[in-house]
């Protein structure tokens, strides 16, 4: 009973009779120990520390402050070092580790890839009209027989005539050294040079460039027959290319601009159902010429070099047939 009020009631000081709190060893008033210091030594065995035992040689002085060294081993006994545990996720021997799972805070999820963009092709005009190609993830191989879109019935295909590459997600056209060439749509004007060729409609044209004044006669140089030009006046020359690489008619002129189309122009066609009246000018530049495309949608279309930039819209001509660029959802 002693006990039970001892440790719910506070301790009364011997020396001041003032009351502390529950199991106060000193007096908070005059420091003195009370009778809780007492019981709590009478009850509380006391510890002894364990003797510390050093090795040392006979007469070797000691320092405080100073390590003495260990005792060397006899050889054979390793002394052991305690193995710390091994941490609580780490894999036992035999026994699958346990799945981690990361809270959504702690790092962000890896972004899912993103699909590029997808091509196709639709076959305007040409024997294969009508014909629509879904072109693969990297592009695809146009030709007469080698390729994945094939026009076997069309002359003017080379075996292997042209190569769609999308890269970086655009899309390119590649001629492949066809013959009779790749030619790509003219989106409004476009600058060609010397020797470029362009066709509009059933018509392929070549861009002939300036022509020159005669030089003056030497006397000693004998000149052949043909028709004057205007001296001091520079001229430049456009002219059409009939089937199979032969010239066809040329015309030379100084002025600004020349004209392609049904009517009134300088090269007029009135039964070429795939040209506008007014279809495209041809302005002669002091380095090679500018075309203005001005046939409402019918298209002027330039023979590409080596690779071009296509996008949704535009139109590519390879042999006989003309396609247009779509991008697919």
């Amino acid at each position: 009973m002693v006990a039970l009020l001892t440790k719910s009631l506070g301790v009364v000081c011997p020396s001041c009779d003032f009351l502390n709190v529950v199991a106060a060893v000193r007096c908070m008033a005059c420091g003195s120990a009370t009778d809780q210091a007492q019981a709590t030594t009478a009850t509380t065995p006391r510890l002894e520390p364990a003797p510390l035992e050093v090795h040392r040689q006979n007469n070797e002085p000691t320092s405080p402050g100073v390590p003495i060294p260990e005792a060397p081993q006899p050889p054979g006994l390793r002394r052991s070092v305690p193995t710390p545990p091994p941490p609580s996720n780490a894999p036992t021997r035999g026994v699958p580790a346990r799945p981690t799972f990361q809270s959504s805070g702690s790092a962000a999820a890896a972004p899912a890839a993103v699909a590029g963009p997808k091509y196709g092709l639709t076959v305007l005009a040409g024997p294969a009209r009508g014909q629509r190609f879904k072109l693969a993830s990297t592009g695809a191989q146009v030709g007469r027989a080698r390729g994945a879109i094939l026009f076997p019935d069309d002359p003017f295909t080379s075996p292997l005539h042209a190569s769609l590459v999308v890269r970086d997600g655009k899309l390119f056209v590649r001629d492949e050294g066809s013959t009779s060439g790749v030619f790509a749509s003219v989106s409004s004007t476009e600058t060609i040079l010397p020797g470029a060729s362009f066709a509009t409609g059933l018509r392929l044209f070549r861009y002939l460039g300036p022509i020159e004044p005669q030089a003056p006669w030497n006397r000693n140089d004998v000149l052949v027959y043909g028709a004057p030009l205007p001296n001091n006046q520079v001229h430049y020359a456009i002219e059409e290319v009939l089937l199979g690489e032969r010239p066809g008619r040329c015309i030379i002129t100084p002025g600004p601009v020349l004209t392609i189309g049904q009517g009134r122009c300088e090269f007029s066609y009135p039964n070429d159902e795939g040209l506008a009246p007014r279809h495209c000018e041809v302005a002669p530049l002091p380095t090679g010429a500018m075309i203005r495309d001005l046939s409402g949608g019918l298209g002027t279309f330039v023979r590409i070099q080596s690779e071009r930039a296509v996008k949704a819209g535009d139109r590519l001509r390879i042999g006989q047939q003309t396609l247009q660029v779509e991008l697919l959802g």
